[in-house]
């Protein structure tokens, strides 16, 4: 997991463009001025690396970097089965 939240992390600060290291799992999306469409566009470019299409629906249920990214994580992980 912790080379899908490195490459998460990454693509997040690269769109705010923030150092990826003011990004870590405890880091609400609130203090880093992330919007929804940062959060989607992280996520889209993690389907474009993975080949899969996480589900958007609960997006607004994960308030941090850290929930977000083990829930796709999850996701991911079933998928593969």
């Amino acid at each position: 997991m912790e080379k899908f939240f490195e490459m998460a992390r990454k693509l997040l600060a690269e769109q705010l463009d923030i150092n990826p290291l003011e990004i870590s799992m405890e880091t609400p999306f609130e203090k880093i001025d992330a919007d929804s469409i940062d959060i989607v566009e992280m996520i889209m470019a993690l389907e474009d690396t993975y080949d899969i299409e996480f589900p958007e629906e609960d997006l607004e249920d994960y308030t941090t970097m850290g929930s977000l990214v083990e829930a796709l994580w999850t996701y991911l992980q079933q998928s593969q089965k």
